[in-house]
């Protein structure tokens, strides 16, 4: 017995030892935060505060999409550049609608369809915009794409600040994991690391439709507060990403040794990561990403526009693709592509990864290389919809 005491003392010093604890009180091992865990509300309050005494941040609070990118901003190592509009373009501002004969494009979507690690000029959007006017397109894209965004968001933007813009042509960059984000309230509970100290509206079923919940968005100065007593929240029931066990506090957990054993041997990812990533068909993810796409689509063809989609894999996507011969959320890929016009990089990307490396496709986002492929994937589906073979953008209901 006293070995096994003085063995198990002599281990929760290493772990101990090994370990730290971050900024909220959080015993981390090896990057890996092990229960129970704190709810991240002093850091949210410290990023609010921040947020709020700086003018020139690029990212700003919006009460009907969570957060946008504030007009006529540059980020400080000088990668983003964000028009008058709030547009990634070096474009000052764009016109109210196209110049006669030119094709206006509007990206919408999360970091990816941003083109987040790449200048300007190697994002897809700049890439498109090139390589169809070599084609002989008169073409400009507007990248509306925001860090973050749930396709949600993504649809939001398009109403708010797109659809006044005319587009001809509106593309969504489908990032599989936005169906996730979709089921987010409080960013903070989707990835407690996040330096999005912000709350985002949501979609809920209502009836035989869609309805928007917490909007006015929760302002930011608010969101810790609520995080703090967060189990009196009334929009609590909605969010996905909070799970109770997660934060309690039972004795054995005390031992820093014993809840990292338990945490380690459930398995290598943390709950919340495991949330994000993992795709069951029927699962409210996909039902009501489908619903959200479908009323997207719906929305544009009503503003006389085109509707596309982009498939847009992250390196984890690709790596399943790769090892099991099909993507982790294939048959809802499968449904988008028999309902929509569907530009699909995913097989050119592996290609790429399988000749020349991870690296050369990935470099936390898509590199030059993956953001040409996206362009050129792109491009080709609309020159086969100029030429009328694309489906039809909405299908009949």
């Amino acid at each position: 017995m006293a070995t096994l005491a003085l063995g198990l003392g002599f281990g929760e010093v290493v772990v101990r030892a090994i370990g730290s604890v971050d900024s909220a009180g959080n015993f981390v091992f090896k990057n890996r935060i092990i229960k129970p865990h704190n709810l991240p509300w002093r850091e949210v309050a410290a990023s609010v505060r921040e947020l709020q005494a700086s003018s020139t941040s690029v990212i700003m609070y919006d009460e009907y999409l969570g957060w946008t990118h504030r007009p006529g901003s540059r980020s400080r190592d000088g990668l983003y550049q964000f028009n008058s509009q709030g547009i990634r373009s070096p474009v000052p501002a764009y016109a109210d609608r196209p110049d006669s004969g030119v094709l206006r494009i509007a990206l919408f979507g999360d970091s990816f369809t941003h083109s987040d690690d790449v200048v300007y000029e190697d994002s897809f959007g700049a890439r498109l915009e090139a390589g169809l006017r070599t084609a002989g397109v008169r073409a400009e894209v507007l990248n509306f794409g925001v860090g973050g965004y749930g396709i949600d968001q993504a649809m939001l933007r398009y109403l708010v600040q797109g659809r006044a813009l005319k587009p001809d042509l509106v593309v969504l960059g489908f990032q599989p994991e936005d169906l996730k984000r979709n089921l987010n309230l409080l960013r903070p509970l989707y990835d407690p690391r996040t330096r999005l100290p912000f709350a985002k509206p949501r979609f809920i079923f209502e009836g035989d439709g869609i309805s928007l919940i917490n909007v006015p968005v929760l302002p930011p100065d608010q969101v810790a507060g609520v995080l703090r007593d967060l189990d009196h929240w009334e929009l609590l029931p909605h969010e996905y990403f909070y799970d109770a066990a997660d934060y309690r506090r039972v004795w054995w957990r005390y031992s820093r040794l014993l809840a990292t054993l338990a945490d380690l041997g459930a398995g290598p990812d943390e709950s919340y990561l495991l949330k994000r990533v993992l795709y069951r068909d029927g699962s409210e993810a996909q039902r009501l990403g489908w619903a959200v796409i479908r009323s997207f689509a719906q929305e544009v063809e009503a503003n006389g526009a085109g509707f596309m989609i982009v498939h847009l894999p992250t390196v984890g996507d690709l790596e399943v693709r790769q090892r099991a011969g099909r993507w982790p959320y294939q048959a809802f890929l499968g449904a988008l592509k028999d309902q929509y016009d569907v530009a699909d990089p995913g097989d050119r990307l592996l290609s790429a990864i399988m000749e020349q490396g991870v690296a050369a496709v990935f470099a936390g986002h898509y590199t030059s290389l993956g953001n040409r492929i996206v362009a050129e994937t792109v491009g080709a589906a609309i020159a086969r919809e100029e030429a009328g073979t694309a489906r039809p953008s909405v299908p009949a209901e």
